[in-house]
């Protein structure tokens, strides 16, 4: 049911028409610097202004509906992480990890149902069992524009039920003979209290910095060769304090938490990388291009944890009751881990677009991606055992629990802490993409009319292979160990905490550990089941061909047709059975043809109607293909992966209506979408299987639900607020907001009026001001609440992100060739808070970063 109907499209036109009174004011002119040959001024646009035309530019141009961010002359974007820069357009959605971006969801919808590219080229993503592409490590410098397409036509890729987003890097032939640019900052984190200097870590805090930097050059006698390299490196160090209380339990109606958890991470984080392009255009018809992209992100943390766990909670209403309780018994533990996670994405491609005439052409691109996600852990935990010594009087307030102990001493005495376990372990998860693809187009370039036809294949091969071992050590035999060996000392105290937090030392553990080999003793039988048990390796084949034919006018343009996509999968696995280890390999198949329709229609010259219908699907994570085979023999249980999953399919529709004014010096957007998906993936218990002579009841994911979601998208842009006074018509506006509603069918016959991960609002403001060679600008970024799980049996433990709301800051001061930049991220130091019906689950801080540094050009 659409929400936004689509049979409104014709009161868009009249809310256009109404905005269009709005922005249509006298446009102050640009600067002027020169005449062209035939009389009419050349408008030179710069800064925020220019991002935002040539955004407004890209959209006019393109027949799908669609959203863009480009560069500015330096080549800049609002953020530094490539995912950070995406939430800044309608109806875009970044997952956060902590303070910076990590995932793209689109239109309210999982990042899962995200594709995403870089020139056309499939990325490889490797974020352990599921498909949410990771552009973290990739700089905004990196790539000249971001292309969100939100309707797909039928040379586009087939599993985008959210969307696609592609990367467009520069060409050498953007400005021909040598040209560079680049910049280098100094910054700091607010968020600098936690002792950090440790294992694996050679400093704590410090200034932080990041270089970035392109250059490329045409040459031969024709201009005929370019070559271009952009590269990047940065370092950020910041410390994160978290609050994370474990599941409640009421009694006598009070909501007791199951522990209280301080977490400390002291963090640095390493983005470095590049990219190589070598293009050879022999003729004007003629374009090849070979890229070589690498980035890598590299983080070392440091998790310190410290946790009061519940015990017996008094039933006595006079020490239980309203916003208070009584804690009779409780333990808990001190844990170390650490954390170097190393993520690198590598990309190589070869292109060549031929246009043998004015109505053909022919585009071939191959490709190879690589990406990885590498965390190696040392976990260590000291145990504190539950005693009446540990008691304490329990309030929440505000939903935010806190404990006051009866005897603090005794929480805090190192020597009651006992070796619990020390596992280190490893989770190592690679994915690799080969694919290759030729299209061919007749009459179906903008600006060509009447009859336009095309048709295509490609073909892609997907490995995911992960792989797991866990090491686990126990104390040998008339052996101790208390958490006195290993503490650091300090007497920080913790977010939310009424109590200092103790800290290890794992160096100390190390080096009692090599210096008394036989005090700790490798579980050899448990840890060479670890190495196995967990690993499986998905092999995702995918062959598409496609038709589609376009009908173009003065004013209009329609393009339609079909993608056919057969899939195929093969895992390789094992099955578990206690300490019994047996291969297993299982396959699966399925074929989906996916229509579309795009069509446009210029109302007025500066008014455009969209409206588009396809259909799309959404593949299964590899982990509900592949997980491993678990048997257990007393209950009689089999859990695994199911290889015969089949995607989620999806009835997609949009219409939307676009008013520029002249010179693309604003904008005003309208669009309403709403999508219909089928067979939505839950782990279900569902029939039985005989193994060895014993039933089992089986446990997988299965195909068993449905969802939609629909929406409304506002944008405006307006360059320059030229009807205001004096100096304040250099301000600029630009904004959006998007409105979501979704309903979603959970397995037990469960019903929710959202889906998983999508806000109900969300919003983007940015206020600039451009004067000589001063240009700032304040944006605005709001993301409303939003559920992050549903339970199927208890709705009050559904947990939610609370609405958050960051401020960003940047400053430049124009010194011809280059520029003096300051920026201030998270002006108001906000932080990230998750509940459920009863209370806080994680609060989450990580303060400011502030960065001052100088931007250069040719």
């Amino acid at each position: 049911m659409l929400k936004f109907n689509l049979r409104r499209g014709a009161s868009l036109v009249s809310l256009a028409s109404v905005l269009t009174g709005m922005v249509a004011l006298p446009v102050m002119a640009q600067d002027v610097t020169a005449s062209s040959d035939d009389g009419v001024q050349e408008v030179v646009v710069t800064g925020f202004r220019l991002q935002n035309r040539q955004a407004m530019i890209a959209k006019d141009n393109d027949e799908r509906i669609a959203e863009f961010m480009t560069g500015d002359e330096l080549g800049q974007q609002p953020d530094y992480n490539i995912s950070d820069s995406f939430r800044r357009m309608p109806g875009v959605q970044t997952e956060f990890d902590e303070d910076e971006g990590r995932f793209v969801g689109i239109r309210g919808l999982d990042p899962n149902f995200t594709v995403g590219a870089l020139d056309g080229s499939t990325i490889a993503t490797s974020e352990r069992g599921n498909r949410q592409l990771n552009l973290e490590s990739v700089p905004t410098t990196a790539v000249k524009r971001l292309e969100v397409f939100k309707s797909r036509t039928p040379d586009m890729e087939g599993n985008a039920i959210g969307g696609t987003i592609n990367l467009v890097t520069r060409s050498a032939f953007d400005k021909r003979g040598l040209y560079w640019v680049g910049s280098a900052f100094i910054g700091m984190g607010d968020s600098q209290d936690i002792p950090g200097k440790g294992y694996g870590r050679d400093s704590d805090d410090g200034v932080n910095y990041r270089f970035d930097g392109t250059v490329s050059t045409t040459f031969g006698d024709a201009d005929q060769f370019g070559v271009l390299f952009t590269g990047a490196f940065s370092r950020k160090r910041r410390d994160q304090e978290r609050f994370v209380p474990g599941g409640y339990n009421l009694t006598n109606g009070v909501p007791v938490q199951a522990s209280h958890l301080w977490s400390s991470y002291p963090n640095t984080v390493d983005r470095y990388g590049g990219t190589l392009k070598l293009e050879w255009r022999p003729m004007e018809t003629l374009t090849t291009a070979l890229t070589s992209t690498y980035y890598i992100q590299a983080d070392q943390e440091l998790r310190h944890s410290h946790q009061l766990t519940r015990g017996a909670v008094s039933t006595d209403p006079a020490l239980t009751s309203g916003n208070k309780a009584r804690v009779t018994t409780a333990g808990g533990f001190v844990r170390f881990n650490d954390f170097p996670i190393d993520k690198p994405l590598t990309i190589v491609q070869g292109s060549a677009d031929w246009t043998p005439d004015d109505n053909n052409v022919v585009k071939f691109r191959a490709a190879y991606s690589e990406a990885s996600f590498v965390e190696a852990s040392n976990q260590l935990q000291y145990n504190l055992a539950t005693s009446a010594a540990n008691a304490y009087n329990y309030t929440i307030n505000d939903g935010i629990p806190s404990a006051v102990l009866d005897n603090s001493a005794t929480f805090l005495n190192p020597f009651n802490y006992k070796f619990n376990s020390y596992n280190p372990y490893e989770d190592d998860s690679d994915e690799y993409i080969t694919e290759a693809s030729l299209d061919w187009r007749f009459n179906m370039e903008r600006g060509d009319y009447g009859w336009g036809f095309g048709a295509g294949a490609k073909t892609r091969d997907l490995t995911r292979d992960f792989d797991r071992f866990q090491n686990v050590y126990a104390l040998a035999s008339g052996q101790t160990s208390t958490l006195q060996d290993v503490l650091m000392p300090t007497n920080y105290t913790s977010v939310n905490a009424t109590t200092p937090q103790l800290f290890i030392d794992f160096d100390k553990f190390l080096a009692d550990k090599n210096a008394n080999p036989s005090k700790y003793i490798l579980n050899a039988a448990t840890s060479n089941l670890n190495r196995i048990s967990n690993d499986y390796v998905v092999n995702e084949g995918v062959d598409a061909v496609y038709v589609q034919a376009r009908h173009a006018g003065e004013r209009h343009s329609l393009i339609f047709g079909g993608r056919y996509e057969d899939t195929t999968t093969e895992i390789d696995g094992y099955r578990v059975n206690g300490s019994t280890v047996t291969p297993l390999s299982r396959k699966g198949n399925y074929n989906n043809f996916l229509p579309s329709a795009v069509f446009s229609y210029n109302i007025l010259d500066n008014m455009k109607f969209r409206a588009a219908y396809y259909e799309a699907i959404g593949r299964a994570n590899p982990s509900d293909l592949g997980t491993n085979e678990s048997l257990n023999q007393t209950a009689l249980t089999l859990s695994r992966g199911n290889p015969d999953l089949k995607p989620r399919k999806a009835k997609n529709y949009d219409a939307a209506v676009e008013m520029y004014l002249p010179r693309k010096s604003g904008m005003v957007s309208v669009a309403v979408f709403s999508k219909d998906i089928k067979d939505e993936i839950y782990s279900m218990t569902l029939g039985t299987t005989t193994i060895d002579g014993a039933q089992y009841t089986i446990t997988q994911p299965q195909n068993v639900a449905n969802a939609s979601v629909s929406g409304l998208e506002l944008s405006f842009v307006k360059n320059e607020l030229d009807f205001l006074p004096g100096l304040l018509s250099n301000l600029g506006l630009s904004a959006n907001y998007t409105r979501l509603h979704g309903e979603a069918e959970l397995p037990n016959g469960v019903r929710t009026d959202r889906l998983n991960r999508q806000p109900a609002h969300q919003a983007n403001l940015a206020v600039f001001y451009e004067d000589g060679p001063l240009k700032a600008r304040v944006s605005y970024a709001y993301t409303g609440e939003r559920y992050t799980s549903f339970s199927t049996s208890d709705p009050a433990t559904n947990r939610y992100d609370k609405p958050f709301k960051q401020v960003d800051l940047t400053a430049r001061y124009n010194l011809g060739r280059a520029q003096i930049i300051g920026e201030v991220r998270n002006l108001t130091d906000e932080h990230r808070e998750n509940y459920d019906q009863y209370g806080v689950r994680d609060l989450n801080y990580f303060g400011r970063q502030l960065w001052l540094g100088v931007a250069f050009k040719q």
